[in-house]
């Protein structure tokens, strides 16, 4: 039983610790506003726990086909290119946000728009799907090892964005806008990824 917290923590880290576009959003939204960058990640781990559902009454291996995945492919680069151009637009916002009263944007919509990030990554299916020897060996400590899953989840959503947030007044405007436009840059990568690999490396 204690095995399958673990298991159920180390699992949630394993799907929320790799650097990808969510950490990359929330370590953005982390500059200016923890509470909107913890919603951001709960929105992420809202996708994650709708997943494990769906791969709990064995529904997720029908999304595991080439067409579906490949929808999903122009889906998230699409969403992810929007995400980008997005962080370029909003990128030089911090340095008037004293200045002029900005209105910012409402924990709904960025709640969405972490559910979307994950439901737009075909990488999260598939990580899901590799997941599925891990949650029949457990079926007995099922909701064990979703306790340990949140948390481990929850833990890295709350931890790695008030790190940032903390530490936000050490850095220097010009550095947060550089991070910004990396951060841009990350996300048209992943989008151009995820359009390569179901698209052109099977034809290459």
């Amino acid at each position: 039983m204690f095995g399958s917290l673990i298991q159920g923590i180390l699992l949630g880290w394993g799907v929320a610790v790799p650097i990808g576009p969510l950490n990359v959003l929330i370590m953005t939204y982390a500059f200016k506003d923890y509470k909107r960058a913890l919603t951001i990640g709960i929105g992420a781990m809202a996708t994650d726990m709708f997943y494990l559902t769906l791969l709990s009454f064995g529904v997720l291996q029908f999304l595991d086909k080439p067409m579906i995945m490949k929808f999903i492919a122009i889906f998230g680069a699409s969403y992810l290119s929007y995400m980008a151009f997005g962080l370029i637009k909003d990128a030089k916002k911090e340095i008037v946000v004293k200045e002029v009263d900005i209105k910012p944007e409402s924990y709904t919509k960025i709640f969405i728009k972490g559910c979307l990030l994950n439901l737009a990554n075909p990488y999260v299916i598939l990580f899901w799907l590799s997941m599925t020897a891990v949650m029949t060996a457990n079926q007995g400590y099922f909701l064990i090892t979703l306790v340990g899953l949140v948390v481990g989840i929850l833990s890295w959503i709350t931890v790695f964005p008030l790190i940032v947030y903390k530490n936000r007044n050490a850095l220097s405007e010009k550095f947060k806008i550089t991070v910004s436009y990396l951060s841009a840059l990350i996300l048209l990568f992943f989008a151009i990824r995820l359009l390569y690999v179901y698209f052109i490396k099977g034809v290459l």
